[in-house]
Formats: structure tokens, sequence, C-alpha cells
């Protein structure tokens, strides 16, 4: 692969991080429950953090950090598309969202030249876990399985 094949792809990544960051921070305030709350600030920590983690290897390769408007929007209509749902139908909603984010990352790393296999690998880690956090949240387990999410995190959340 060629070295602008690479950057776009992270690039890719690093935007898919920011339609993540937006739409959680939107749908932060529609759950008041204290725990369901926690659980988002959670995963907008993650989205947040790993957003920050891509950052040293785009400005190594030259590529602008700036948020790009249509990926902020894809983060705002995410969360409008969600918008009314119950907290079960809302998970539902975005693990059928963050599924395609999985797959593509999967595929990105698998052709990844190997100085940046580890960084693309670690997206791949990121994006599956919390993938398997909704789905254990939908199956009630999401007490526990919000700890692969919480591992991950340079700056860990009160629980309330």
């Amino acid at each position: 692969m060629s070295n602008e094949g690479i950057k776009e792809q992270l690039s890719e990544m690093y935007q898919g991080e920011v339609i993540g960051e937006v739409a959680i921070n939107d749908l932060l305030p529609r759950y008041e429950d204290p725990i369901q709350h926690y659980k988002l600030a959670t995963i907008l920590q993650l989205e947040t953090e790993t957003k920050a983690r891509l950052r040293p290897v785009l400005m190594e390769l030259g590529i602008d950090l700036a948020e790009h408007a249509d990926a902020r929007q894809s983060g705002h209509d995410m969360a409008a598309a969600v918008e009314g749902l119950d907290w079960q139908a809302m998970m539902s909603a975005l693990r059928d969202g963050i599924k395609p984010f999985v797959d593509r990352y999967v595929e990105i790393a698998a052709g990844a030249p190997q100085e940046y296999k580890a960084v693309a690998e670690s997206m791949v880690a990121h994006e599956q876990s919390l993938y398997s956090f909704i789905v254990r949240e939908l199956a009630g387990e999401g007490d526990e399985a919000i700890g692969a999410i919480i591992d991950q995190l340079q700056f860990k959340l009160p629980r309330p």
C-alpha cells in the first residue's frame, strides 16, 4: 500500500472517531438514568481519547487534524436518527450503526503497512470493544461489558 493510501485510511479512522464523539455527545443529555449516563459518558471518553491517540501518527504523516464538517454532521445525523428512542432501541440502532465501522477498520488493519499495523489494529480493538459492549448491554450484561471500554481509558470517569 502506498503512503498516500494509509494516510487516507488513518484520516478516515480519525474522522470516524469524530462521528462517534459527536453522536455520543448529542445522546448524553437524553438519558438521565445515572448508569446509562455513565455508560454513554464512558463511551464519549473513549471516543475522545482514541481521537487524541491518533493525532501524533496523523501529524507524523502530515495529515490535517481538523475535524471535517461532514464527519461532525454525520455524528449529529446519527444521534438525530435515534431521537426519542428508549435505551434498548437506541442501543440496537447504535449496534447497527457501529458494525460497518468495525468491518471497515478490520479491512484497513489487514492491509496496513507494518509500520502502521499496530495503530490500525488498536483501532479495530477500540471499535470491536464498543460493538461488544452494545451487544452485551442489549443482553443485560452491560455492567460487566463496560469494563473492556474502561480498560482502554487513560482518564477513567467516576462511576455513580
